[in-house]
């Protein structure tokens, strides 16, 4: 069906004002790219009103965290450093996400150099979660969960190194999916750890997300040229059935309800019990490999961060905020054998979850094991045994990044103080539709989400 003419510009310039008016409140984008969303919404306009539909998000709004270039529009990676960088190409996902028609609307805000949990940014502002302003979104891809969430877009890009993807779809009741290692180029993405990076789509519904999926999948033809371990999907959806009944979901219980705030346990063994009700198989498994994995990412993470910024620091150390120079220097305490010693970890780490995935189809626990907090509680050790918040969010996810599997966080139930609590689902290698298929059929039975507490702010206004 032909779409009416001029039906993809008006919903740019609905959106474009969605942004304005949502911004002050949030602070979810850093740069707001207006006119070539008009110039691309024109463009959409045309084909689609010809019966031209290049992908699922052909037309529709999207945002692509301040990491990943794109050409003629700066890319700040929420550094003063790079504040004035406006790269000459678009990094290979925004060059895909424009070959499926969509419309790029702006820029997401990001903890800086996307080195840190909660998208405190000293340059730029912080990122102000839509469920209650005064906590955090959690990061690094905080930004796009927060325009998505606030109704700004239906979907926006992030990146995901220890969690950044999937931390703060937890923390704002959002679908965040991180792909497997190499699933989706980097090329053109700001680095963090290049041996652990990815890129993946956020989405108000799994359904949004599976869209995105596909359409990028689209874009790069379904193949990923020069890195990666991971062999992608074809790009378009093998059929998975959107049933759970008869799947066999783990759970490794020593790890991921350990240390876990007594709402986030109970919401996420209500969504296990659900998913049993529905037909599932949930059975506990051992995968001792994970403990200590978020000292292995430490010893991965910075010295390759200190790798790559060695271009400005520590020679500009003074234009960097605070924690993300301090963990800079901090690189340093991880010597060279540490550092390989740390990625004969992580390989092990990934054959125990590959060797647990022969037995069971996903595994499954909380995405993070606390709720929002306040981004001045991030470095101060208010967890029991003194842990830090900023550590804590990313020990549930670390698992999959080290192993480079695909993950997934859905929003499955609120605290009694209306916060979100996510649940994390994991499969194997190449496995992205299935998991999405299973994510579906999770949000299916958890039935409609609630929209946050700032409703008024940025739905519909």
């Amino acid at each position: 069906m032909a779409v009416p003419p001029a039906s993809v510009a008006r919903r740019v310039e609905e959106t474009l004002g969605r942004i304005e008016r949502a911004q002050p409140a949030f602070n979810a984008f850093i740069t707001v790219t207006g006119e070539t969303a008009r110039v691309e919404a024109a463009q959409a306009d045309l084909e689609l009103s010809s019966g031209a539909r290049r992908s699922p998000l052909h037309g529709e709004c999207v945002a692509v965290k301040d990491l990943i270039a794109t050409q003629g529009t700066r890319t700040t990676a929420g550094s003063k450093i790079l504040g004035a960088w406006v790269p000459t190409e678009d990094a290979a996902v925004v060059w895909a996400l424009r070959e499926a028609g969509a419309v790029l609307v702006g820029k997401t805000n990001t903890h800086e150099f996307a080195f840190g949990t909660t998208n405190d940014n000293p340059h730029y502002g912080a990122t102000r979660n839509p469920w209650n302003p005064a906590l955090t979104t959690g990061g690094s891809s905080g930004g796009s969960a927060a325009a998505v969430v606030a109704g700004l877009v239906t979907v926006a890009l992030g990146t995901d190194t220890a969690g950044s993807i999937r931390i703060p779809a937890a923390l704002t009741g959002c679908v965040g999916f991180k792909p497997g290692y190499g699933a989706l180029p980097t090329r053109g993405v700001v680095p963090l750890s290049r041996s652990l990076d990815t890129v993946g789509p956020l989405g108000r519904t799994v359904g949004d997300v599976r869209r995105a999926w596909e359409a990028l999948m689209l874009g790069v033809g379904g193949r990923v040229k020069g890195v990666g371990e991971s062999a992608p999907d074809t790009p378009h959806p093998t059929p998975h059935t959107r049933s759970l009944r008869g799947l066999r979901i783990g759970v490794p219980e020593s790890y991921v309800f350990d240390r876990v705030d007594p709402e986030v346990e109970a919401g996420a063994h209500d969504a296990l019990r659900a998913m049993a009700d529905a037909g599932a198989e949930v059975r506990t498994v051992s995968v001792p490999d994970l403990a200590g994995c978020v000292d292995v990412g430490i010893a991965i993470v910075r010295p390759e961060a200190r790798a790559f910024h060695r271009r400005w620091y520590p020679e500009r150390a003074a234009d960097y905020g605070d924690d993300v120079a301090k963990a800079l220097e901090s690189a340093l305490e991880v010597t060279p054998a540490a550092h390989v010693a740390a990625k004969k970890t992580r390989a092990a780490i990934g054959r125990a979850l590959r060797r647990v995935l022969r037995e069971v189809d996903v595994l499954a626990g909380p995405t993070v094991p606390i709720l929002a907090f306040p981004n001045a509680d991030a470095f101060r050790p208010v967890l029991p045994g003194g842990e830090l918040p900023r550590h804590a969010l990313t020990r549930l996810t670390y698992p999959f990044s080290l192993s480079r599997l695909p993950a997934i966080s859905i929003p499955c139930t609120l605290s009694r103080h209306h916060l979100p609590i996510g649940l994390q689902l994991a499969a194997g290698p190449g496995q992205e539709w299935r998991l999405l298929a299973v994510a579906e059929a999770f949000e299916g039975i958890r039935g409609p989400w609630p929209e946050p507490a700032a409703k008024g702010v940025g739905f519909g206004v």
